[in-house]
């Protein structure tokens, strides 16, 4: 096979450097994108049923294909909102991030009711390790949000944070700033009687996140992630004919 430096009939190997960005900016943003993509554990359904990913998998929907990232993975949550979701039209999905609205409780209440396709807890953004993406991680199920509570200390806290909980009464004198702490996502099998499904198990992760997007670029996904439009809204099309989903 020829040489493709070839077609180029200089030397341009002392050219002044042609990127303004790293590497990993570049690589942050060419994941990203308008849609936020779902980090899920599988349990049953078509994806397990079809071999698209294995039960108690962590995996990534998008369209008719799932990225599985096996039942171990580790994530740096970044922001959380609290998110209702009606998916009894799918033609009209309807998500709802104001908790105290109407039709957030409305949601919340139906879900008690069975395959009401309702659901609700708090949503994050997370970036998880092994694929490099941000994640929204939809706590919805009753078993997801109990565990779901043992994410919350290991979000970033800020000095404005802590003195709006002073402010509530909350005793913070023990308490410090910090940035996101890494988390271990593990999955366990629960079984009761004739029924069984896998619920997340949150503990702390013991490996350093060594390879993270800028700053600038984390401050740009958690604004986008909880900078949600309006309190209620049909989903609208993904591109190349996924499934919609709003962010």
């Amino acid at each position: 096979m020829s040489d493709s430096t070839s077609l180029v009939p200089m030397n341009l190997d002392q050219l002044p450097s042609v990127q303004v960005g790293s590497d990993a900016d570049f690589d942050a943003i060419s994941k990203s994108s308008e849609f936020l993509a779902r980090l899920q554990l599988f349990t049953k359904g078509k994806a397990i049923n079809k071999g698209l990913v294995k039960p108690g998998h962590y995996g990534i929907p998008e369209g008719e294909e799932v990225e599985d990232l096996g039942d171990v993975i580790d994530i740096l949550p970044l922001a959380r909102r609290t998110k209702a979701i009606d998916m009894s039209d799918k033609d009209a999905v309807i998500a709802v991030y104001d908790a105290q609205s109407k039709e957030f409780l409305r949601i919340q209440e139906k879900s008690a009711e069975k395959d009401s396709s309702c659901m609700f807890g708090p949503s994050f953004l997370v970036y998880e390790r092994s694929s490099g993406r941000f994640l929204e991680y939809f706590c919805g199920t009753k078993s997801a949000r109990g565990e779901a509570k043992k994410l919350f200390p290991y979000l970033p806290l800020t000095q404005p944070m802590l003195d709006a909980a002073a402010k509530s009464g909350v005793n913070v004198t023990e308490m410090a700033p910090h940035g996101p702490i890494p988390v271990t996502l593990k999955s366990k099998l629960v079984e009761k009687g004739d029924w069984s499904w896998h619920v997340p198990v949150v503990v702390k992760c013991m490996t350093q996140f060594n390879k993270l997007p800028t700053g600038e670029v984390l401050l740009r996904e958690i604004t986008r992630f909880l900078n949600v439009l309006g309190d209620t809204s049909t989903v609208v099309q993904e591109p190349e004919g996924k499934k919609s989903r709003k962010r």
